[in-house]
C-alpha cells in the first residue's frame, strides 16, 4: 500500500495509521514602531514554522501500531527526521527536516484481550528545523 506521509521510518498509509488532517502554521516577524508620519514596520524574517498531523487507526483491523512505535522512538530521541508527503502520480515531495515537538496518543474502547484501544488517535506537532539555520544551532 502506498505511503501518504513518511516521517523518518514511520509510514502513514491508507491502511494502517492513516493521516486524517494536516495543518500548517508559519509566522513572519514584522514589528512596528509609531512615528510622526504613522507606523514604520521592519521585516525581521520568518519565525517558527510548524505542522500538525492527525492520524487514526483501528489496530485490530488495520494495524498501524508499528508506525506509532517508530514515531514515539523518534520523539523520545529528539531526532530530526525527513518529512515526505505523497502527491499525485506517486511523487513524494520533500517537506524538510522536522522534529516531533508533541505527540498525543488517545486510545478508546480498550480491547479485553490485549489492553490496546480498539480505536487509536494520534496528533503530532512538527517543527521545521532546516530553514536557513543548522539543525539545533550546530555549525
Amino acid at each position: 500500500m502506498a505511503d501518504l506521509i513518511t516521517l523518518g521510518g514511520a509510514h502513514l498509509k491508507l491502511i494502517g495509521l492513516r493521516p486524517t488532517r494536516i495543518s500548517r502554521r508559519s509566522e513572519v516577524g514584522v514589528p512596528g514602531a509609531p512615528t510622526f508620519r504613522g507606523m514604520v514596520y521592519q521585516d525581521t524574517g520568518i519565525r517558527e514554522r510548524t505542522a500538525t498531523i492527525e492520524a487514526r487507526t483501528l489496530p485490530h483491523v488495520f494495524g498501524g501500531m508499528d508506525a506509532l512505535a517508530i514515531l514515539e522512538a523518534n520523539h523520545f530521541a529528539r531526532k530530526a527526521v525527513q518529512y515526505l508527503r505523497m502527491t499525485s502520480n506517486f511523487l513524494a515531495v520533500n517537506q524538510g527536516l522536522v522534529v516531533i515537538r508533541t505527540l498525543d496518543i488517545d486510545e478508546e474502547n480498550l480491547h479485553p484481550a490485549d489492553g490496546v484501544g480498539r480505536e487509536v488517535s494520534v496528533s503530532l506537532e512538527l517543527v521545521y528545523v532546516d530553514e536557513l539555520t543548522h539543525v539545533f544551532g550546530g555549525s
